[in-house]
């Protein structure tokens, strides 16, 4: 059957640390619209409450990606995994239990903080009386309990450990502006992944959010064109 019908091609699409669904819809809307059947699933704890994350472990993140991708390999002949940021550290666990047509990583961390670029935004944001970077740095700061960042931090180390055994096709995104991920983080994934193909891209004026950056329609240009490759 077609992409509209049962038997479709599937895309889990996973989003980051703290955040929410909103990250990844622009992309998720475009790939539903161009027919493929689409789930983007809410991680455990990530309701927006401190609360609630500081209760939810890395486990619990990855069974709710889990979760979702069981729903997609049930319904649909082939599935890619797309991960925007910590999503894609649980994209590479979910990646070697599971056959997958592929993944795709946008902005995923291997190395994070940027401190120099975080500096140079602040600094920015004082000469141009622009605060909206520097209340994004104090609002991200306030909404992390230490037992979510220590499972983050749990979860990046397993993961890195992980990487090698990645075998499916692989592409990789990375903004070279991105003051939480290290574009070195990406260098690492594409030396590291064992995959026969593998591509790896970077965007310039793309930041962290990536999917709701100038260069958005450029990333997920880029992501449509390797399902089609590699489908």
């Amino acid at each position: 059957m077609g992409l509209n019908g049962e038997y479709s091609i599937g895309c889990l699409v996973i989003h980051g640390f703290g955040g929410c669904v909103d990250e990844i819809s622009p992309l998720a809307a475009r790939l539903r619209a161009k027919g493929y059947t689409i789930v983007c699933p809410r991680l455990k704890g990530h309701t927006g409450k401190r609360s609630d994350l500081k209760k939810a472990g890395y486990t619990d993140w990855i069974a709710s990606a889990e979760q979702g991708l069981l729903d997609l390999l049930s319904r649909c002949r082939s599935v890619y995994i797309i991960g925007f940021s910590m999503g894609g550290l649980i994209a590479v666990n979910l990646a070697l239990k599971y056959d997958l047509a592929g993944m795709v990583t946008i902005n995923t961390p291997i190395y994070y903080w940027d401190v120099r670029r975080i500096l140079s935004n602040i600094a920015y944001g004082f000469t141009t009386g622009d605060f909206s970077v520097i209340r994004r740095y104090i609002n991200s700061a306030a909404s992390f309990p230490l037992p979510a960042l220590l499972n983050f931090h749990r979860l990046l180390n397993r993961t890195k450990r992980m990487v090698n055994d990645v075998i499916c096709p692989v592409f990789i995104t990375q903004g070279v502006d991105d003051d939480t991920v290290k574009t070195s983080s990406a260098d690492y994934l594409f030396n590291n992944v064992n995959s026969p193909v593998k591509r790896l891209k970077l965007y310039e004026r793309s930041g962290h959010l990536m999917l709701w950056s100038p260069a958005a329609r450029y990333v997920i240009r880029d992501i449509e064109g390797f399902l089609q490759e590699t489908h």
